[in-house]
Parts: C-alpha cells; sequence; structure tokens
C-alpha cells in the first residue's frame, strides 16, 4: 500500500473506502486480491480494515459514514454514547443522519433532516457527527423529565455541552413530527432565567423557521398599549411595525374570545402595527415570505 493511503488509513481508524481506494488508482480486481491476501478485510460493503488493525468502537461508527461518502453523520444515542452522556439508553445500532434521504445499511439506524447548520457538527477522533447539543435535543423525549434533568446536568457539569450552544441549536433544528420539542421547552425555561418558550407548539415552529430562513428574528410577546388598552403580540420586529400572531378557532375553543380577538387587531392595526396571521395551516415558505416583508427595510 502506497504511503499516501497509508496515512489516510490511519486517519481514519486503519479504514479504507472501495471509493477511496478506486480514487488512488485501484481497480474492483485488485481491492478483491487484497482482501483474498487478507491485506483488507472487509468490514462492511464497500469498507475495509488494514491488516494488523485492531477492531474498535470508533471504527465501527465511521465505516457506515465512510460507506456513505460522508454525506452522513454520526447522531442521536451514538453521539451521546461516544461523549459518555449517562442514563440515556445504550444505542443498538449505528445512528446516522442526512439532510437528504435517510442513510440505509445494515446494523444502521437512518435518521433525516431539513436542515444541518455548521454549528451542528462537530469532528470526534476523526468520526463526523452532530454535536453533544444537537443530540441531546434530537434524543429528549427518549427520558422522562427527571432523568433528562439529570443527564443534561451532568453534561454541563462536565462541559459535554454548554447552555448558549443547546439554546443555539434548539432555536435553529428545523420542525420535526417525531421529535419532541416539549422536554426541552422545560428543560430550558428550568435553568435559564427570563427564558419563555412561547405560548404554544407552534409559535416555537414559526421562531425556528424565521430563525432557519436566516431573517432577524422577532421580539417575542411584544407589548403594545393603545387606546387605554395593553396587548401582547406573538411577534413583532419594532424597526417596521410588523407582527405575526397565531390564531384560529383552536386557539380559543369557543366563538366569543375569537371575536374580541378581531376587535383587538383593530385597534393594533389603528396603532400602526401590520399584522399577518398565521394559522395551523401556515406553510414555511409562506411564513419566510412574511419575514422577507417585514424585515426588508431595515436588513
Amino acid at each position: 500500500m502506497d504511503a499516501d493511503l497509508d496515512r489516510l488509513a490511519r486517519r481514519q481508524h486503519s479504514l479504507l473506502a472501495a471509493w477511496q481506494l478506486g480514487a488512488a488508482g485501484w481497480s474492483s480486481s485488485a481491492v478483491g486480491r487484497a482482501v483474498e491476501a487478507t491485506k483488507l478485510f472487509t468490514i462492511r460493503r464497500g469498507v475495509f480494515r488494514t491488516a494488523g488493525a485492531l477492531e474498535t468502537q470508533w471504527q465501527a461508527r465511521l465505516a457506515p459514514i465512510l460507506g456513505c461518502h460522508f454525506t452522513a453523520y454520526l447522531s442521536h444515542l451514538s453521539v451521546l454514547a461516544a461523549c459518555g452522556f449517562i442514563l440515556f439508553p445504550r444505542p443498538d445500532q449505528i445512528d446516522l443522519l442526512r439532510a437528504g434521504p435517510q442513510p440505509q445499511m445494515p446494523g444502521v439506524r437512518g435518521h433525516r433532516t431539513l436542515w444541518l447548520p455548521p454549528h451542528d457538527l462537530v469532528r470526534r477522533n476523526f468520526v463526523p457527527m452532530t454535536s453533544a447539543e444537537r443530540a441531546f435535543i434530537d434524543c429528549c423525549g427518549q427520558l422522562p423529565e427527571t432523568l433528562l434533568d439529570k443527564a443534561g446536568d451532568d453534561a454541563l457539569r462536565r462541559k459535554l455541552m454548554t447552555l448558549p450552544r443547546l439554546v443555539k441549536s434548539f432555536e435553529q433544528a428545523p420542525c420535526s413530527g417525531r421529535r419532541k420539542s416539549s422536554p426541552m421547552h422545560l428543560f430550558l425555561a428550568k435553568r435559564i432565567n427570563d427564558y419563555d418558550p412561547g405560548g404554544s407548539e407552534r409559535e416555537l415552529d414559526i421562531r425556528r423557521i424565521i430563525a432557519r430562513g436566516g431573517y432577524p428574528l422577532p421580539v417575542q410577546q411584544f407589548e403594545m398599549k393603545t387606546e387605554g388598552y395593553t396587548y401582547y403580540v406573538d411577534y413583532v420586529w419594532p424597526e417596521s411595525m410588523h407582527g405575526i400572531e397565531f390564531e384560529g378557532y383552536e386557539c380559543h375553543g369557543q366563538w366569543t374570545p375569537f371575536h374580541r380577538d378581531r376587535e383587538r387587531v383593530r385597534r393594533l392595526q389603528r396603532a400602526g402595527l401590520t399584522i399577518w396571521p398565521v394559522t395551523s395551516q401556515t406553510t414555511a415558505n409562506e411564513i419566510l415570505a412574511i419575514a422577507e416583508i417585514a424585515t426588508r427595510s431595515f436588513r
């Protein structure tokens, strides 16, 4: 094996992928002969361990990532186990996350995401993975509240994660029907003074959608006084006096508060606030279009 491949294998826990060997000029028949001569050992399809190397857990974690051409990242319980988090279940498979179709291969539990920002990605022992904060968020529904508190506080105490990075990851994590977000709302509210998780799950989704789009975040629960009344608007950009209100019959439970809310909206509009109503059926693209109009004058 030439020196370049040897150095590459050393960085990759003694692993080489077929596509890397091919890029170095190896034909498929040459790879086959190396396997027959026990110079390479097949770990999984298209991934090989070099002769004389010990099998390790980090090697097992990296192998499927090599098989995905580095398009997927170690994630979820596998990251928490690699970082040393306590109380979470031990993974029975390798968790991989990808912004796109789920990775599918033996021994791998695939996950997909709509968006994976750079601040949620790290390398540990040369293995690409999500940050401890992102993994904690992705797995927060797997423990009851008391155990999640204990596991999170232990991780913060040992500096496996930090609160600022945890908040940033949580605010910008894409919405997911599978991920439970309410445990994280409670976890952060207990540990950050004046942390306001918002009035509903959908309101938090709106905030994360705006952040994901790269727009300035509006002020949450913005106070406005007009015509002798004090109102709190879900989200307002004070610079442009544009605001977002989440509304719908399901928010009120009966029609009388709904009609009173219309009167409230009229007073706010007379005070100069442009209100954009959204509902549970409003799409992310529509919310981003509102943010574009609302922030155009001061971005």
